[in-house]
């Protein structure tokens, strides 16, 4: 359908009109709402304090961890707070001690001493003849 330049230009228009309005009653509240709704961006001396917090807590993290003697291990301990230091630093003990109960030296092949051998060492007779009689009285 072909419209003739006198309908289309009033189209034009009428499509103008509606768009005007559109933008003014309803697009520039949204963005007057939009507006007040993004976040201040923070001036020179709030990212200063922000930084100089982080070096606060990195200095304090440090002095915490290195006072529970942990400070080879610094990198690996991470935590919002003291609390939650403190809990990394639990698991990491008992992690470092269940290690030294399997690192420990253990034995093998190593007998038990009896009476008989302490006796035995000594050159007692008694004592080994003992010891081999309270075995046949012990049963």
């Amino acid at each position: 359908m072909e419209f003739t330049p006198e309908q289309q230009e009033y189209i034009n228009n009428q499509i103008a009109e509606e768009k005007s309005k559109w933008e003014t009653e309803i697009l520039a509240p949204i963005q007057a709402e939009l507006e007040g709704l993004k976040p201040v961006p923070k001036t020179d001396k709030e990212k200063e304090i922000e930084t100089k917090e982080k070096e606060l807590w990195a200095k304090e993290k440090s002095l915490h961890i290195k006072e529970k003697g942990l400070s080879d291990f610094a990198d690996f301990i991470n935590g919002e707070s003291i609390e939650d230091l403190d809990k990394s630093i639990e698991k990491l003990n008992a992690i470092l001690e269940a290690k030294k109960l399997n690192n420990s030296y253990i034995p093998e092949g190593h007998k038990t001493t009896d009476a008989y051998s302490v006796a035995e060492k000594n050159k007692n007779v008694e004592g080994m003849i003992g010891s081999k009689l309270s075995k046949l009285f012990s049963k």
